[in-house]
């Protein structure tokens, strides 16, 4: 069994060094188990690449553009000579059981390293529910138009994940954490990894400082690391959250942070998109009320099913409209020429 450990943060910061304890804990459970350490910082993507070969391009299929040829990361940059970890990273993510993944938090989020691996090499290439829609019309129980889509069958692999944040403000400043922990959960999510166990540590700001209090920060990260081998090989389903969890909080990301549509009384999960609505109980607390429809939220394969079916429907629209629009293609082609005065970027001139 392999666990790999995503570092989001300075070389040996605090963050890294509870990566460290979770990945040497979970490893003391099981004489299986094996660890490795990927430094997200130190990964290497070319400017604007194309999908990687294998990969299922969901936002090309879906708009019916060749594969590879999506409009969404296609360039008009100087193209250089950049080195491109991509596959390494992607195969470490797909060879793994479980990933625990320990970021800093850089103005209320993790820092952009970690946003720009799920843009260029999860997310939307790496669907998980693109490969089980293939994967069911293999089996006989899906549509058959879907048979002989090539995919990884890694993509389809039980995962869980452990997510440890960390910020240095103090305790009193809860505004300044919370987007630290959704946007985690939208990487691991993105693999339909469970998580089995997440939390955010305050107070924290000098490198080191998560060894100056007895031994607490490290103990949570160690007992992290035992959650997350404790759930190894379960499916999603049957994999059990062991972490903390406020009262309200979303039922499949167990986080409390919501947006709210006032008109009508509803709130959405602003992590999972899991929808609901505020009432007050019997001693006048407002709370919400959560759907229990997987459906809506994308961390269930249900909820990303609905999601490719959503774009497929969108998509289908939009050819339509275009087949209705003669004029289309030579009024985006009007655009395309459009010229803007460009400023002038160092590694332009190389």
């Amino acid at each position: 069994m392999k666990i790999l450990g995503l570092s989001n943060g300075s070389t040996n910061g605090n963050s890294e060094t509870l990566l460290k304890a979770a990945l040497l804990a979970a490893r003391a459970t099981d004489p299986s188990i094996t660890i490795s350490l990927i430094r997200i910082f130190d990964v290497s993507v070319p400017r604007n690449p194309s999908p990687l070969t294998g990969t299922q391009d969901i936002t090309s299929s879906l708009i019916g553009l060749p594969k590879g040829k999506s409009e969404l990361n296609g360039s008009t940059s100087p193209s250089f000579e950049v080195p491109d970890d991509r596959r390494a990273v992607l195969d470490a993510l797909l060879d793994a059981d479980a990933i625990i993944l320990s970021s800093a938090i850089y103005s209320r989020q993790p820092p952009g390293p970690l946003k720009n691996l799920t843009d260029r090499i999860l997310g939307p290439f790496t669907d998980p529910s693109f490969a089980y829609r293939a994967h069911e019309a293999r089996q006989g129980r899906g549509d058959p138009k879907h048979a002989d889509v090539q995919f990884d069958e890694r993509l389809l692999k039980p995962r869980v994940a452990g997510l440890i944040a960390i910020g240095g403000s103090p305790e009193r400043n809860t505004e300044q954490f919370t987007m630290a922990l959704p946007t985690m959960n939208v990487l691991v999510g993105s693999l339909h990894a469970k998580v089995v166990d997440q939390y955010l540590l305050r107070g924290y700001a000098m490198p080191g400082a998560v060894l100056l209090d007895g031994g607490e920060a490290v103990g949570r990260a160690e007992e992290l690391g035992r959650n997350v081998a404790s759930q190894i090989g379960n499916e999603f389903e049957k994999a059990r959250y062991l972490g903390p969890s406020e009262d309200g909080a979303c039922p499949y990301c167990h986080l409390a942070q919501i947006e709210m549509e006032w008109t009508a009384n509803k709130v959405y999960c602003i992590t999972c998109g899991l929808d609901g609505k505020l009432e007050a109980d019997g001693e006048g607390k407002i709370r919400p009320r959560w759907n229990e429809n997987p459906k809506d939220c994308f961390l269930t394969m249900k909820g990303k099913l609905q999601h490719l079916d959503d774009l497929a429907i969108t998509g289908g629209k939009e050819k339509k409209r275009v087949a209705e629009q003669p004029d289309y293609r030579d009024r985006k082609a009007e655009w395309d020429r459009v010229e803007i005065p460009m400023i002038q970027l160092p590694s332009g001139k190389l």
